[in-house]
């Protein structure tokens, strides 16, 4: 079962610690390959110490900080819990698990 961070169990504690949800579109080696702006098709590397643990298409929490106005800090905070996965137009959950 996975575990889960605090900062990560309720919507108004993802809100305020700027916990957002992202796709894992490729994994290239030790980096997850991910959309951080919603706006943009401009994809970023995360580096990761253990890339097993990941999969192409699974969700995972960022906190993704404006620094200043062209830089930004990201850290992995882990799994999306499964509650706040995107939902398909269907009503199911689109979490790999």
């Amino acid at each position: 079962m996975q575990q889960y961070k605090e900062i990560q169990k309720t919507t108004l504690s993802r809100h305020i610690n700027s916990v957002t949800t992202h796709k894992i579109l490729d994994i290239i080696e030790n980096d997850l390959i991910v959309q951080l702006w919603p706006n943009s098709d401009k994809t970023d590397k995360i580096k990761v110490s253990a890339p097993l643990e990941y999969k192409k298409g699974e969700f995972i929490d960022l906190q993704v900080i404006r620094t200043n106005k062209n830089s930004y800090s990201v850290m992995l905070i882990g799994h999306t819990p499964p509650q706040f996965c995107p939902v398909t137009e269907t009503g199911g959950n689109v979490c790999i698990s």
